[in-house]
């Protein structure tokens, strides 16, 4: 029994969690009801369940009668029980239907499920800021079918992240328990895309002390800006004006190329793919030579750069390239083509 009342309290604490209206209405219930438990046993005499029994009868108006007879200062003390209940009653009464009506309970009762959702989630991203670039980026990951916790203050944005089936938390993600609550321990990566640079430098230094080993990209929106994220501890800082002023560069110079790797980046109707595929150890590859892993002939993946862990990219790869634990490589190929390299390098599609 002790176990079941546990279990409640705390199932009820939170449904109710965040609702100063509700939690003040029980309170008031419980106080009356202790003050007329309280009052029949000075005034009256009687044993506590009697006054109990007589409290919850008068407060509910159901017309039982009276457990002993009162004297005339019960009668009065009674009178006054039956006033305060019965406003007690309308206030509770139509503070629930607002709550049930306005609906705040569902409200509540889909944050619960939210949580519950984000506490399995494993190797997610992270997406502080649902401005116009944590928009963009957002959309970008769900078109990769990546799992994603978007934290913003905004909560008018639950219905539409909803809708792409985004996990969101309402708050700031400047504060700690706010990033803990998106699962920062169990996450992947997280992109900081905060209109404010000061802002996106401390969700980073928090990001970073939380979780060491997570990737983690922040928007800069001054030049100035860039090197102060990357002491706080960004891997990569984007700035969306230098970022959007190349492009339009590029767009005007070779559009066509533009046009070719941005389909295949993203999830279009391109069949070809470029990927990242990141050498395990131990795998069919560790150690081994294109030529020798056979990459070409049983994947159909044209490797067309290399990174060695901690050095420079490398292009124009020779057959005699030898790959190496926690090597990255750039891949093209179809999905198919990608997933079976995925496995030969020891990973997962």
């Amino acid at each position: 029994m002790s176990v079941f009342l546990q279990w409640l309290l705390s199932y009820a604490q939170n449904i109710f969690a965040g609702n100063r209206r509700i939690l003040t209405i029980l309170l008031m219930l419980v106080a009356l009801m202790g003050l007329g438990s309280a009052g029949y046993v000075l005034i009256e005499g009687w044993p506590l369940l009697d006054a109990l029994f007589m409290t919850v009868i008068t407060l509910s108006t159901v017309g039982y009668g009276q457990v002993h007879p009162l004297s005339v200062t019960g009668e009065y003390f009674t009178i006054v029980l039956i006033v305060l209940g019965v406003g007690g009653a309308a206030y509770t009464f139509s503070a629930f239907t607002n709550y049930i009506v306005a609906g705040e309970l569902q409200g509540v009762l889909r944050k619960r499920r939210m949580v519950r959702r984000i506490q399995r989630m494993r190797d997610h991203y992270i997406i502080c800021g649902y401005g116009r670039v944590g928009r963009q980026v957002t959309e970008g990951l769900a078109e990769s079918g990546c799992e994603i916790v978007v934290i913003d203050p905004d909560e008018t944005l639950i219905t539409e992240l909803e809708e792409q089936d985004v996990s969101f938390i309402s708050g700031s993600a400047t504060d700690d328990n706010v990033l803990q609550e998106a699962g920062i321990f169990r996450a992947r990566g997280l992109c900081s895309c905060l209109p404010s640079d000061s802002n996106n430098v401390f969700v980073v230094l928090s990001a970073r002390a939380l979780n060491p080993e997570m990737k983690i990209i922040a928007r800069s929106n001054s030049l100035e800006s860039m090197p102060k994220l990357r002491i706080a501890g960004a891997d990569q800082v984007m700035n969306p004006y230098l970022i959007t002023g190349r492009r339009m560069a590029a767009e005007l110079t070779a559009p066509t190329v533009v046009e070719f790797l941005d389909v295949m980046t993203r999830r279009g109707d391109l069949e070809l793919r470029i990927e990242e595929i990141v050498v395990r150890k131990g795998s069919a590859l560790d150690g081994n030579t294109i030529a020798g892993g056979r990459v070409r002939s049983d994947t159909g993946v044209n490797v067309l750069a290399a990174r060695h862990q901690g050095g420079a990219v490398k292009t124009n790869l020779d057959p005699n390239f030898i790959f190496y634990a926690d090597d990255v490589l750039i891949c093209l190929g179809t999905p198919d083509q990608l997933a079976r390299l995925a496995v030969k390098a020891g990973g997962r599609d």
